[in-house]
C-alpha cells in the first residue's frame, strides 16, 4: 500500500515538491516547504495516519492550502477512500484551476470511485492545460478505456508510450487496448517488454500469461509461457507469505483458476481482491439503514452487464417471464451496453422494471437499489469483465446472492449466498467460498427451453468437415484450451483415422499457433477445422454436424456445453477440483448422461476413442437428447424457475427471522 503514493507521483508526472512553490495562489504563500515536503516519505514509510493528521492540522490553520488539500486527497485515494480523495483534490482545483496535474489526479480519483463521466472531463481539462505532458495523455487514455472508448483511448495511450518506450503502465495499457480491439498478436510483445521491466510484478505477468492463452502460444521461450507457469505460482506463493498482500490487488482472482495452482493461493488472491473492493467504497454510506420489508411481493434485483447478446442472456432468455408475479417483483439493473438485440429487448419486456445504471457511480446505483426496496440482490457478474462488485460491497439489499456469471467465490464480504449444485460444489468445497452454498436440485445453470435452432442444417462440406470422418468438436473460447488437454486431443486424433477436431476461430494468431502445435504432435494441421462466429440459431444448427463435443480441463465449456446438448451432441468431460472445472459434469448429469463424466484424462481419451470406433453407442445418447429435451431437468426452465424461487424464499425467511446465512438444499416439490 505504501508504494501507491509514490506510484501516483511517478505515473502521473507529479513533482514531490509542494505545488505552492510555483503554481499555488497567493493564499498559500505563507505555507513553508517544511510543512509538507516530507509527506511522501511519511506515506511511503507506512506512517499514513501521521501524514493524514499532519495534513488535517495544516488545513485547520490554512484551509485554502492547495498542497495540503492535494496531498490529503492522494492519501485518501491510496487508502481506498476514492470519493473522499476526489472531494479534497476538487477543492484544490477550485483554488488553483490552472494546475494541470491537480486535474489529472482528480481524474484518477474520480475514475477509481466509478464516476467516469466526471473523470473524463477532468482528464481532458488536464490535457488541455498541458498538451505536451505524456502523463496527461496516459491519464485520459485510462479513463477512456474504462468508458470502453477503446479506439480513442489507444490513440492517447500510444502518444504517451511514444514519449517513453520503457513505461510499464503505458505498455500494459496499450496492450490491453489492442486486446479489446481483438489485435492480440500486437499485444504480446508489449506485455513481454513490461514483464521484463518488472519481473516481480504479478499483475504484469498475469496479463502476459492470459494473452498467451488467448493466442495459444505455448512455447517455453520466456517466463510467461504455459510451460513455465510455475513462475506464476511461485510468485503468488511469495506474495501470500508477505505481510502486505497489496500486490494481489492487481490480480483478477479468476486467473488463478485457469492454471493448476494450489487452492490456498486462489483463496488468497480472491480475498485480497474482495478486500480491495470493499475498501474502495468504505467511505461511502447509504442514505438510510436497511429496513426489512415483510409484506407484498418479494422484490428481486438482478445486476448484470450482459443484458444483451451474451452467453448469460442466452441462458436466461426465458427465465424472467416465468417468475411468479403474484409473489415476486423483478428488477433488472443494467451496467452494460445496449446492443439493440432481441436479447436486450426480451429482458426489458419480461421484467417489471428495467433500469440502466451504466453511467452511475457504485454509490448512486446502491442508493437507487436501496430506495427500490430490493430484498434479494443477485450478482450475475462476480469479478468478470465489466463487473461492479462495489455495488454489492455497499450492501444495498438485505440479502446478496452470487449466481451464474462467475464460477468461483467472490470472497468473504460481498455476497451472502452462492447458487450451486452438488456436482459443481459438493459440501467439501464450502471452505473455498465466502458465500454459503444453496444447492439446486439438478444443475445450477438455467437454460432457455425455447431456444431456436435454425431449420436448415448446413452440410458437412459447406462447413469444411469430412463427409464420413468422425467430427470431434470444441467451440470453447481458445483461452480455455490448455496444452495438456490439447495433447490428449491430438492422441485421440492419432488413434481415430480420418477424424477431425472442429474448433472456434477466436483470432488468427491462435489459429496459426494451434495448427503449429498440431504439427508438433504429428497431426496434419488440416485436421483442425475452424468455425467463425454465427448467430445463435445458425450456430446451434451447425453443431448438429458434430459427433462428440470434447470439453476442456480447468475452465469447462459452460454455455457452450449447454448449446451442444441442446443441439443433440453428447459432451465428454473430465471434472477437476474447482467449480469452473466441474460445470460440464453438472450439465451432462442434469441432461441424463452421467456416463460421459470421466474420472481422469486416460479414461477421457479412451472413451472418446471408443465412441468414435463404436458410433452406434452415440445414437441412443443423441436420441435421448433430441426426444426428451424439454423434459430433461437441464432444459426444463419453468421447473428451474420454481426451484430458484424456493431458494429466494428460504433465504428471505432466514433473513426475516434474523438468522445468519447458512447453506441449504432446495427441496423440489413435484
Amino acid at each position: 500500500m505504501t508504494g501507491m503514493f509514490a506510484n501516483l507521483l511517478r505515473r502521473l508526472g507529479l513533482r514531490r515538491d509542494p505545488a505552492s512553490s510555483s503554481n499555488a495562489p497567493a493564499s498559500t504563500a505563507e505555507l513553508t516547504a517544511d510543512d509538507l515536503s516530507d509527506i511522501p516519505d511519511m506515506v511511503q514509510s507506512g506512517r499514513v495516519a501521521q501524514a493524514e493528521a499532519r495534513l488535517r492540522a495544516v488545513l485547520t490553520r490554512t484551509p485554502d492550502s492547495v498542497d495540503a488539500l492535494h496531498y490529503l486527497g492522494l492519501v485518501c485515494h491510496q487508502q481506498g477512500r476514492h470519493a473522499e480523495g476526489a472531494r479534497h483534490i476538487a477543492a484544490a482545483v477550485e483554488r488553483a484551476p490552472g494546475v494541470a496535474f491537480l486535474r489529472a489526479n482528480l481524474a484518477e480519483c474520480l475514475r477509481a470511485s466509478g464516476d467516469l463521466v466526471a473523470a473524463e472531463q477532468a482528464a481532458r481539462e488536464a490535457l488541455l492545460l498541458n498538451p505536451e505532458q505524456p502523463a496527461a495523455e496516459f491519464n485520459l487514455a485510462m479513463v477512456l478505456a474504462d468508458r470502453r472508448a477503446h479506439a480513442e483511448a489507444l490513440a492517447h495511450a500510444l502518444r504517451a508510450l511514444s514519449a517513453n518506450a520503457d513505461w510499464p503502465e503505458a505498455l500494459t495499457l496499450v496492450a490491453n487496448l489492442y486486446i479489446e480491439l481483438n489485435e492480440r498478436g500486437k499485444a504480446q510483445d508489449l506485455l513481454e517488454h513490461a514483464h521484463a521491466l518488472r519481473p516481480d510484478d504479478a499483475a504484469v505477468l498475469m496479463q502476459a500469461l492470459r494473452n498467451r492463452a488467448w493466442i495459444c502460444d505455448w512455447t517455453p521461450a520466456t517466463g510467461t509461457s504455459h510451460a513455465d507457469i510455475t513462475a506464476f505460482a511461485d510468485m503468488l506463493t511469495r506474495w501470500a507469505a508477505a505481510p502486505d498482500a497489496a500486490q494481489f490487488r492487481g490480480l483478477n482472482p479468476f486467473v488463478a483458476y485457469e492454471y493448476a495452482v494450489a487452492q490456498s493461493l486462489r483463496d488468497a488472491v480472491t480475498q485480497a481482491y474482495c478486500d480491495a473492493v470493499i475498501a474502495k467504497v468504505k467511505d461511502n454510506t447509504l442514505s438510510s439503514p436497511l429496513a426489512p420489508v415483510t409484506t407484498g411481493r418479494l422484490r428481486i434485483g438482478y445486476v448484470s452487464a450482459d443484458f444483451h447478446r451474451h452467453p448469460t442472456m442466452h441462458l436466461m432468455h426465458s427465465l424472467f417471464a416465468l417468475h411468479d408475479r403474484s409473489r415476486f417483483e423483478i428488477f433488472a439493473y443494467s451496467i452494460g451496453p445496449d446492443d439493440g438485440s432481441d436479447y436486450r429487448r426480451q429482458a426489458m419486456a419480461t421484467v417489471d422494471h428495467f433500469i440502466d445504471i451504466r453511467n452511475e457511480t457504485p454509490l448512486q446505483s446502491a442508493q437507487r437499489i436501496h430506495a427500490d426496496g430490493i430484498a434479494i440482490l443477485v450478482d450475475l457478474k462476480g469479478f468478470t469483465h465489466e463487473a461492479r462488485p462495489e455495488i454489492f460491497a455497499l450492501r444495498p439489499a438485505p440479502v446478496r446472492v452470487a449466481w451464474l456469471g462467475y464460477p468461483a467465490s467472490t470472497g468473504h464480504g460481498l455476497n451472502d449466498y452462492v447458487i450451486v449444485d452438488r456436482v459443481v460444489a459438493p459440501p467439501s468445497m464450502q471452505a473455498q467460498f465466502g458465500e454459503q452454498f444453496v444447492w439446486m436440485p439438478h444443475s445450477y445453470q438455467v437454460n432457455d427451453h425455447r431456444q431456436a435452432i435454425a431449420p436448415d442444417t448446413p452440410s458437412r462440406e459447406a462447413l469444411g468437415l469430412p463427409e464420413s470422418g468422425f467430427v470431434f468438436a470444441c467451440f470453447n473460447h481458445v483461452y480455455k484450451i490448455e496444452p495438456r488437454m490439447f495433447g490428449v486431443w491430438m492422441r485421440i486424433l492419432n488413434r481415430v483415422p480420418g477424424s477431425v477436431l472442429w474448433l472456434y476461430e477466436s483470432n488468427p494468431t491462435a489459429r496459426a499457433n494451434l495448427e503449429c502445435a498440431a504439427a508438433a504432435h504429428g497431426i496434419l494441421p488440416e485436421r483442425l477445422v475452424f468455425g467463425g462466429t454465427l448467430a445463435k440459431p445458425e450456430h446451434l444448427a451447425r453443431l448438429r454436424q458434430a459427433d462428440l463435443f470434447l470439453d476442456t480441463l480447468w475452465i469447462n465449456a459452460h454455455t457452450g456445453a449447454s448449446d451442444a446438448l441442446w443441439a443433440g451432441v453428447p459432451v465428454l468431460t473430465c471434472p477437476q477440483d474447482t467449480f469452473a472445472s466441474r460445470v460440464a459434469a453438472s450439465l451432462v448429469t442434469a441432461a441424463g448422461l452421467p456416463q460421459l463424466v470421466c474420472a481422469d484424462l486416460d479414461a477421457y481419451a479412451a472413451t472418446a476413442v471408443h465412441l468414435a470406433e463404436q458410433r452406434d453407442e452415440l445414437l441412443p445418447m443423441r436420441r435421448h437428447l433430441e426426444d426428451h429435451r424439454q423434459q430433461l431437468p437441464l432444459f426444463d426452465t419453468p421447473r428451474f424457475a420454481r426451484n430458484l424461487e424456493r431458494a429466494f424464499q428460504q433465504m428471505w425467511r432466514r433473513h426475516v427471522a434474523n438468522e445468519a446465512p447458512q447453506a441449504f438444499a432446495v427441496v423440489e416439490n413435484r
